[in-house]
């Protein structure tokens, strides 16, 4: 008897380590961002925040006798350290199961998980940023299967970005 394949896992949530303090620095200093908030002698560039990880792939439907490829795990989101946004991602969705018994249907794949919003640092004289929005990425659907497969399931929407306003 042919079994079908589960589906692979959704990627998993990253973390940030944040070092900065952007919003209590002497605007003075911002343009010097990058020594002021490394403790070594070398500087590391800052980053704005984790990346997102992927939705895992749908498994296969087996055909007769033949026993079909389980889905692939998606892709790990990467970490980061020395970011401005302290916020992680979260996981990804998982892929659906296939079909048993010969009918080829694999299962739908899974949604991965929206970006974090990015930064945008303004350093101005007027005490309005207007209307400014770092909005954060929506989160993937899980693919749709057919006869007895199931569905992915969906991932998780990423985080709200910031506006850090430094007023000189």
């Amino acid at each position: 008897m042919a079994i079908g394949q589960g589906g692979g896992v959704g990627g998993a949530g990253t973390v940030s380590t944040t070092k900065t303090r952007l919003d209590v620095i002497d605007p003075h200093l911002v343009l010097m961002m990058r020594d002021v908030m490394e403790a070594s002698d070398t500087a590391a560039q800052l980053e704005v925040t984790s990346s997102a990880p992927g939705g895992g792939g749908g498994g296969g439907g087996s055909h007769n006798t033949n026993i079909a490829d389980p889905g692939a795990s998606g892709n790990a989101g990467g970490a980061a350290s020395h970011t401005i946004l302290a916020s992680p991602t979260g996981a990804a969705g998982g892929g659906g199961d296939g079909t048993a018994n010969g009918d080829y249907r694999g299962g739908g794949g899974g949604g991965g998980t929206g970006g974090n919003g990015g930064v945008i640092v303004l350093i101005t004289s007027s005490s309005s940023v207007g209307t400014t929005y770092v909005t954060k990425g929506t989160k993937g659907t899980g693919g749709v299967a057919s006869g007895g497969s199931t569905n992915g399931s969906n991932g998780t929407d990423g985080v709200d970005g910031k506006v850090i306003h430094i007023r000189v």
